[in-house]
């Protein structure tokens, strides 16, 4: 699922727009994600292929492939776009290399407010008593060095979502709110890898943007190893 979670839905015939802007860019030169398309028609028939061409709400056309690679033996199909009814996208992975495709970043204020979001649920979640005394809740914190950049709060906001999920499965084991309650604040900072460590009350969530963001449970594991 890496990356899928960042994709936006959009109109069978935008989207075709937008994939078809990345091939003609091919066509002159320049280096693009090859885009291999099973096509649902409304009679029931499926068509696979890559994308070669579409002309807007009109037409498009389709190159089969062996292995990914276009040869200038293999079959071409002409589909009418009005028999079209669904699109499908093997590897969808490169749909994150298509900006209209992908929902933005969100920016530092905005992170800066999902991370209070995010860590005032933990606490109203697992000890909600704790602020209505006063008390001092969770607290998430970021380190912005290097990771002010779109690629740097995009693995942040990743990053904070799966150790607030990490956090919560903690919470369920055996003894888990009380260790949660050990838990004072968590921080974000780039690091070599992702990875997460307990230090005392603090949590520490190491980010890496050209990283994948890993499960979950890593995460859980990295934090339950200083409880």
């Amino acid at each position: 699922m890496d990356g899928v979670q960042r994709l936006v839905a959009r109109r069978v015939e935008k989207m075709l727009d937008a994939l078809a802007a990345q091939v003609a860019r091919g066509r002159t030169g320049e280096e693009v994600p090859t885009f291999n398309l099973t096509l649902h028609l409304a009679q029931g028939i499926r068509l696979s292929g890559v994308l070669i061409d579409y002309l807007p709400r009109e037409a498009l056309l389709l190159a089969s492939a062996k292995e990914g690679l276009l040869s200038r033996n293999e079959a071409v199909t002409y589909v009418e776009f009005s028999s079209i009814v669904a699109v499908t996208v093997e590897s969808p992975a490169v749909l994150n290399q298509v900006p209209f495709l992908v929902r933005p970043a969100l920016n530092k204020e905005d992170l800066l407010r999902h991370a209070e979001r995010l860590a005032r649920g933990l606490t109203e979640q697992f000890w909600p008593s704790e602020s209505q005394l006063g008390g001092q809740n969770m607290s998430f914190e970021v380190d912005w060095v290097e990771l002010d950049t779109e690629p740097g709060r995009r693995a942040l906001e990743d990053a904070m979502n799966a150790v607030t999920h990490a956090l919560r499965l903690i919470g369920r084991e055996q003894n888990g709110r009380d260790n949660i309650r050990r838990i004072a604040r968590v921080k974000f900072s780039k690091g070599r890898q992702m990875a997460a460590t307990l230090e005392g009350d603090t949590g520490r969530v190491s980010i890496e943007p050209s990283a994948s963001v890993p499960p979950a449970q890593v995460f859980r594991k990295g934090l339950s190893a200083g409880l």
